[in-house]
């Protein structure tokens, strides 16, 4: 995983869970304490969050802030196709390779 791949993960989430609450960024940014722009910013990807900017989102969100690393469900659900696919191909490499040792042994 990329800084960019975790920046857009975390602020992904946290605009989730703000909509979830209904809540517009201002609000957000007024629960938190932090100023509108940054708020605008962070979810802009033009600013990358601080430990305490973290731990102030995550509070106004009701939510513990390793949450917030937590892959969505899209992103659980595109990662799951991919090892499913790799899994089905390594099952398969594997049935080859142990039905050609058999081969061998008759």
């Amino acid at each position: 995983m990329t800084e960019e791949e975790l920046q857009t993960r975390v602020i992904q989430n946290i605009r989730t869970l703000r909509k979830k609450l209904g809540l517009s960024q201002e609000r957000l940014a007024d629960k938190a304490d932090i100023s509108r722009q940054m708020m605008n910013d962070i979810e802009g990807r033009r600013r990358w969050l601080t430990k305490g900017t973290l731990v102030k989102l995550s509070n106004a969100l009701g939510v513990d802030v390793h949450e917030l690393f937590i892959p969505s469900a899209q992103e659980s659900e595109n990662t799951k196709g991919l090892y499913d696919a790799i899994t089905k191909k390594v099952i398969l490499q594997v049935k080859e390779a142990v039905a050609k040792s058999l081969d061998g042994l008759q």
